[in-house]
């Protein structure tokens, strides 16, 4: 994105959405070196290791390519941080980037970047100068038997370069493999550009390929290719031309290990790289785990326990859990680099004894505005919301792994996690803690109590007035296992075959200080005392729409949600799946309170009833009891009266982006918005999700952002941000 400012306009409706671009956090003048280590790196594309043995990485949300030397320092020697496409002839500090992905290395030193947002791919030299070497700038299939540079190309996702100086491009969204020749020419190598998969043994122009990521060459000149729609890893062999699969069968799941690897299930795979001794290595990347095809085809683990919680650099490999590792690469010694894309680290696996090595990337994703003007912050997908005592607005920055507050003077603090995203530090201070926040929910104490997802697991931990993080409840627990079972379980598994799969969605506390908790898989609703006895109070476990009238436990749910309790201490639930909300009253009958059961914005205006309700979010009483209902998938916030009746609140429905402020509520524009809670006065706070804000809606209707600048990046102390307007269509 160039630094300028674009306004369009469609016909009829113009939604504006305000977004800021900043250079990333932490990010010094290029050329300055840092301790890799201690360099917030976000998200990281592509890979490769220079002759010379440094490290080169791509970091996509920065529009940057940086060096990792030998002794661990990180230099940014390609682009200026600014999104854009330009600098060609010149050195490649001062060109700029756009999304940058794959990166490889010629046996001359060359530097090849998968420029894909550009479509193109650009060559640094090694005196440092930087020019297109195939693609046009624009997005197309064309140009075979001709010049590469004449050539178009649709977001080239990587790279690699055989012994004889052909360059192969994953031609990502044409589905095909590109071939440039050292004359400069190119033509198609692999696929149809048609997407899907058509089988194998036959010639690779005539196959089929889906999404193509990464790609390697041994060193008989066999090309590997991720195949990561297909869930396969193909093999085009260098003397015949014929494609085949070596690794996958097209499950979109994790079997097996130590099997044939033809008959293996990989999920998403998006590199892979050939050692000297045509072992093949595979980023199976859904499944949080690299693995290995031998060269007798059998394939197996070799980093990453399929879980994605930071747990810190094992002694051995397969104990370090990995989070969607996307782009991998041996280096001069044969040691696996990994780029750990969502735990924002770059790891190293030693061959010899499989002991694992971060070498850039602290683990923190980067963020900004602390302890000053909340407005000035940035959040990135806020999600639950609370409102203490003292009118404090809490909410979790999810997409940060932080919880934050937000003062009755408007500054904005952290007050639980270190930004890492994980399950690790209990029993300690919570700003020292990794967690993952969705769904805040405060006890009469105001401590903090907070759902976080852990794979297969799902989690409830309390932060305590003290500042101490601790775990109340998990559903691998034993106790929470046998409360299940006792229920009538009717659902799955894990693979595994020993935990059940379950996935906590809401909390709500009554004056008794019982935690209510839906269990949206099994679609139960269950109490833990304060004692920690764990009841289920509703739901048969069938997912179906039945029972009221009824005792709440032999009804049925559709995938139940958000909850909240009243003060007369009924409890409501949103039965997101069968579009309505229905209460539990105090002598455990199941009611319906609002919504016709069709999937439907409609009845604004009439009774609750008869209205209909799309995708039901968050539900909150406000101080005057009226219930809000928060709908993501259209926009909007709107309310029940205390007779009944449905009235919008906040946002047009259908309709998104960002717009507004200062005016009716009910007149702007949000996007996606997730919950809501209200302050002692009844002015509403929105977790504005999709406009990375938070809104609010005081007692006379009127809208303004308290939180956020729609941004999630970073800008320098008193530095010129750079704003565009953009459509919402």
């Amino acid at each position: 994105m160039t630094p300028t400012l674009r306004t369009a306009f469609y016909a009829g409706l113009c939604m504006l959405a305000a977004v800021f671009l900043m250079p990333p956090a932490g990010e010094a003048k290029i050329g300055k070196p840092r301790k890799a280590t201690n360099v917030s790196i976000s998200l990281v594309d592509g890979i490769a290791v220079a002759p010379n043995g440094d490290v080169y990485i791509s970091r996509r949300s920065h529009n940057i390519v940086s060096k990792i030397d030998q002794n661990g320092m990180l230099t940014n020697v390609v682009g200026t941080g600014v999104s854009g496409y330009s600098g060609d002839g010149g050195p490649a500090t001062e060109a700029t980037l756009k999304v940058p992905a794959g990166l490889t290395f010629d046996k001359e030193g060359n530097l090849y970047v998968a420029d894909r947002e550009n479509h193109v791919v650009r060559k640094v030299d090694t005196n440092g100068i930087i020019t297109t070497f195939a693609g046009t700038g624009k997005a197309g299939y064309s140009g075979d038997k001709g010049p590469a540079t004449q050539a178009k190309l649709n977001l080239p996702s990587d790279m690699t370069v055989d012994h004889k100086g052909n360059l192969f491009i994953s031609d990502r969204s044409n589905n095909v493999i590109r071939k440039v020749d050292p004359s400069g020419t190119i033509t198609t190598y692999a696929g149809t550009g048609n997407e899907g998969y058509n089988g194998d043994n036959m010639p690779a122009l005539r196959t089929n390929l889906d999404k193509p990521f990464g790609l390697a060459v041994d060193k008989h000149g066999n090309l590997y290719i991720a195949d990561r729609g297909n869930n396969r890893i193909r093999k085009v062999d260098a003397g015949s031309g014929l494609m085949s699969t070596i690794g996958g069968d097209g499950g979109f799941f994790f079997i097996g290990d130590n099997g044939p690897a033809y008959r293996a299930s990989i999920a998403g795979p998006t590199d892979v790289a050939v050692d000297d001794e045509g072992n093949v290595y595979v980023a199976d990347r859904n499944n949080n785990r690299i693995r290995k095809i031998n060269t007798l085809g059998m394939i197996r683990t070799v980093m990453g326990t399929g879980q994605q919680d930071y747990n810190g650099d094992a002694e051995v490999a397969r104990e370090t859990n990995l989070h969607l590792p996307f782009a991998i690469t041996l280096d001069n010694n044969g040691d696996l680099l990994v780029v750990d894309r969502s735990h924002y680290r770059i790891r190293k696996m030693h061959q010899k004894g499989s002991r694992v090595e971060t070498i850039a990337g602290n683990g923190v994703k980067n963020f900004a505005g602390d302890n000053g003007p909340a407005t000035g912050a940035n959040l990135e997908f806020p999600h639950g919301i609370v409102v203490d005592k003292q009118d404090n607005v809490i909410f979790a920055d999810k997409g940060h792994y932080r919880i934050r507050q937000i003062d009755p003077e408007g500054i904005i603090t952290t007050v639980v996690g270190n930004g890492i995203r994980g399950n690790i530090g209990d029993n300690g201070p919570a700003l020292e803690a990794s967690v993952f926040p969705t769904i805040l929910e405060l006890n009469h104490k105001d401590e903090i109590f907070f759902l976080s997802p852990s794979g297969f697991v799902s989690l409830i931990r309390k932060v305590d007035n003290n500042g101490i993080i601790s775990l109340l409840i998990s559903t691998g627990d034993q106790d929470y296992q046998e409360a299940v079972m006792t229920a009538g379980y009717t659902g799955r598994s894990s693979h595994s075959e020993i935990t059940i799969i379950t996935q906590f969605s809401g909390l709500a506390f009554d004056k008794k200080g019982n935690l209510y908790v839906s269990d949206r898989i099994n679609h139960q609703i269950r109490k833990v005392t304060p004692e920690g006895k764990i009841i289920t109070i509703a739901g048969n476990g069938s997912s179906d729409y039945t029972g009221d009238g009824g005792p709440a436990k032999d009804a049925s749910f559709r995938d139940p949600q958000s909850l909240t309790m009243d003060k007369e201490g009924n409890l409501y639930i949103g039965d997101t799946a069968n579009n309505v909300i229905r209460k539990i009253d105090k002598n455990g009958i199941v009611t319906t309170y609002a919504g016709n059961g069709n999937h439907e914005h409609s009845g604004d205006g009439g009774p609750a009833l008869k209205a209909g309700f799309m995708s039901i979010g968050d539900i909150v009483f406000s101080p005057s009891g009226e219930l809000h209902v928060v709908e993501p998938g259209n926009h909007t916030v709107r309310k029940i009266t205390r007779d009944g009746k449905v009235e919008l609140v906040a946002g047009r429905p259908g309709v998104q982006g960002l717009f507004g402020d200062g005016g009716k509520a009910t007149e702007a524009m949000l996007k996606q918005p997730a919950c809501i809670a209200f302050d002692s006065k009844g002015n509403m706070y929105i977790t504005d999700m999709g406009n990375n804000r938070i809104r609010k809606v005081d007692t006379n209707g009127i809208i303004t952002t308290l939180a956020g600048r729609g941004s999630f990046g970073w800008g320098y102390e008193g530095e010129e941000v750079n704003i565009y307007f953009q459509n919402f269509p």
